[in-house]
């Protein structure tokens, strides 16, 4: 019986210790288990994170797109503008030219058309004297009419 009893004893020291391995072996499969867990929500949060990124690049280079279609545009128009602003320049040195030319022009014609006018002066006071003498020299200064038509 002593040996049976020796017996239980083993038995029930191996049994003790199987269910404390069991329970052992069943706290660390219940760590794992929420590590996995845990790791597969940061797997998600990862994979979210992820998506996030991409779609971000994505935004970033269609914006990219188009600021630099933009730009591209603002450069044609500058490029545009600047070939305006060579033409009007151009034209405005060619207007001040035809200024200066017109200008020229109109000193000489005032110059011409004073000298006539002063012309005509001396000559309508010649006459206007020439008329005056013969109102007072009278109607028969025939003589007189000649030289003040010449």
């Amino acid at each position: 019986m002593e040996e049976y009893l020796q017996y239980m004893k083993t038995l029930r020291s191996h049994m003790n210790d199987a269910e404390d391995q069991a329970a052992k072996i069943s706290a660390e499969e219940q760590m794992q288990m929420t590590n996995i867990r845990t790791l597969e929500i940061d797997i998600d949060s990862a994979k979210s994170e992820i998506a996030q990124v991409v779609e971000d690049t994505e935004k970033m280079n269609k914006s990219k797109v188009e600021i630099c279609s933009k730009i591209f545009e603002n450069q044609k128009k500058l490029a545009s503008l600047d070939s305006d602003t060579s033409r009007l320049t151009q034209t405005m040195e060619l207007i001040r030219q035809e200024k200066v030319g017109l200008s020229a022009k109109l000193s000489e014609r005032r110059a011409y058309y004073s000298k006539v006018a002063e012309d005509m002066r001396a000559k309508f006071q010649k006459q206007q004297s020439s008329l005056q003498l013969i109102e007072i020299f009278g109607r028969n200064g025939s003589e007189l009419r000649r030289l003040a038509w010449n």
